[in-house]
């Protein structure tokens, strides 16, 4: 249950970081021309993108208490 716990807390963080990243890139002043439900759409890609290393990891590295892929 842990390791489920971990990987939806790196999902969530994926998200608000991209969201994040996305929104105040433009007032940095790089114009990505990027509406507010773009970079939503974007920053869950990032976080199935996420969700789906973090199995992974689960499988491959063979360490079932973590979605790391750093044994």
């Amino acid at each position: 249950m842990k390791a489920y716990l971990d990987l939806l807390e790196r999902c969530a963080m994926t998200f608000v970081q991209s969201f994040a990243a996305l929104l105040l890139a433009d007032t940095a002043g790089i114009d990505l021309s990027v509406s507010t439900a773009q970079a939503a759409a974007v920053s869950g890609l990032a976080a199935v993108l996420a969700v789906l290393k973090g199995f992974a990891a689960q499988r491959l590295v063979g360490d079932k208490s973590t979605p790391s892929l750093v044994k």
